[in-house]
């Protein structure tokens, strides 16, 4: 009975990783940034991305800005990309994105999501050694699934190549995205990638 239980939990998912709760209620992030829906009801899935930056001289690591967007704000999302800015990162993420170092950190760890995302999947680059970074993960309710996608974290240098193959008209998209939902003005905007 303990053995099934523990292998329906795996199915399900692992619980919300630390780094992915709400930094400042150490709580899940509740709500979707774009329609308010109540991700713990567990219906539908969301994205869960952050961006980190690193300030040495103090030894801290800050968020920057953090939200869940559900999936059908996501698809939304997506589908106000342009179709050359989708075209540039499909191809950018094949041609780039080092799939089996992934693959063999979630083989290593297998319960510990944090340390899939010690290296840029990008880059290569530990965690370390970049001073800004983003993180993304697919959960549904309380859980962390996978069957889409796994966590993610692209450094800065990969976050700089893949903004640089946006259209116009997509950045202007992330530009309104990231004013009106954390009052941050075009010129002062990371590099956010929706992936």
């Amino acid at each position: 009975m303990e053995e099934q239980r523990a292998e329906g939990e795996r199915a399900e998912g692992l619980p919300i990783p630390d780094i992915f709760l709400n930094s400042d209620t150490k709580g899940p992030l509740t709500n979707c940034v774009q329609c308010d829906y109540d991700l713990m009801k567990g219906d539908r899935y969301y994205m869960i991305e952050k961006v980190f930056k690193k300030y040495p001289s103090f030894q801290k690591t800050e968020v920057l800005f953090e939200y869940a967007v559900c999936s059908t704000c996501y698809e939304n999302m997506k589908d106000q990309m342009s179709a050359e800015s989708m075209a540039n990162l499909s191809e950018y993420m094949m041609m780039n994105t080092d799939f089996g170092a992934m693959q063999l950190r979630i083989q290593e760890f297998p319960d510990d999501p944090e340390k899939w995302l010690s290296h840029c999947m990008i880059k290569g680059t530990p965690k370390e050694e970049m001073t800004e970074f983003q993180m993304g993960a697919c959960f549904k309710g309380d859980r962390l699934v996978t069957n889409f996608m796994p966590p993610f974290m692209i450094g800065e240098l990969a976050m700089e190549e893949m903004n640089n193959l946006l259209s116009k008209e997509t950045k202007d998209e992330m530009d309104d995205f990231m004013g009106e939902n954390f009052g941050i003005p075009p010129e002062l905007r990371k590099d956010l990638i929706l992936i």
